[in-house]
């Protein structure tokens, strides 16, 4: 047990130390001010952006421990293999990371564990990410059949969330170690998701993801799923360096 805990406590010594080289990529900073809500977020450029080409975004939703409004802790988990110098290259895109306040989630399940169904409404940080995306979709130069969405934990789950309640919009997901309302499987079986978890998970048990892939294959999707042995929570560290993850999702196109 002290082993296992030590071992989380490097993993988020060097989850901050990313953030700090993630701030050197000149992400800008704002907040997304509706009439009830704010919505603090980081939107990363292309590298040698051109406001002439069209450029895929991905959409990246954190955990429930980087909850907050400082508009930072945010970016703890944004894949390395996206903002270091020579992801940066290779996949040139957009990087949107709101941050979802403390009083809320990505979503609910509101009689959990008893049942997964989520609320009919979207939570007012779903509402305003989805708002601000559509935004950016309509004022940059944003390839709307390339629209991607990953998240780990409370990140993941928002990202089986947000497939859900746009199914049109987004191209393909990749949702960690989360749990999903497996009744929705019907509306996104067509979206190409890879997913991820580990088998000794003492958080979201890792039959949650076995139950949604189940659930998607038996209305006859194809998702990719892998899952690590051996592996509590913290799968996203894991799963962020997969080969091939990255280059699978530039490759996904909305019909």
């Amino acid at each position: 047990m002290v082993v296992d805990k030590l071992k989380l406590v490097i993993a988020f010594i060097l989850a901050c130390q990313s953030v700090k080289a993630q701030q050197i990529s000149t992400y800008t900073k704002d907040v997304y001010v509706t009439s009830k809500d704010s919505l603090p977020y980081r939107l990363l450029y292309p590298l040698n952006y051109n406001k002439n080409k069209k450029y895929p975004i991905v959409v990246f939703l954190h955990g429930s421990g980087q909850r907050g409004n400082n508009n930072e802790a945010q970016l703890t988990g944004v894949p390395k293999r996206l903002t270091d110098s020579a992801g940066r290259v290779k996949y040139a895109c957009f990087i949107l990371a709101p941050q979802c306040s403390k009083k809320d989630v990505w979503v609910k399940f509101p009689n959990f564990p008893a049942s997964l169904e989520t609320t009919k409404l979207a939570t007012p940080a779903t509402k305003s990410v989805l708002a601000k995306l559509d935004l950016l979709i309509k004022n940059l130069p944003i390839d709307p059949k390339r629209v991607y969405v990953t998240g780990y934990s409370m990140g993941g789950e928002g990202a089986f969330d947000f497939l859900a309640r746009r199914p049109g919009l987004f191209a393909a997901a990749i949702p960690i170690c989360s749990v999903s309302d497996t009744a929705k499987a019907r509306l996104i079986y067509k979206i190409p998701i890879w997913a991820f978890h580990g088998d000794q998970d003492d958080v979201n048990d890792v039959k949650y993801s076995r139950l949604m892939i189940t659930a998607l294959e038996n209305r006859k999707g194809t998702p990719k799923y892998t899952e690590y042995q051996g592996v509590k929570h913290n799968s996203w560290l894991k799963a962020y360096e997969e080969p091939g993850l990255f280059d699978w999702l530039f490759s996904q196109r909305r019909r």
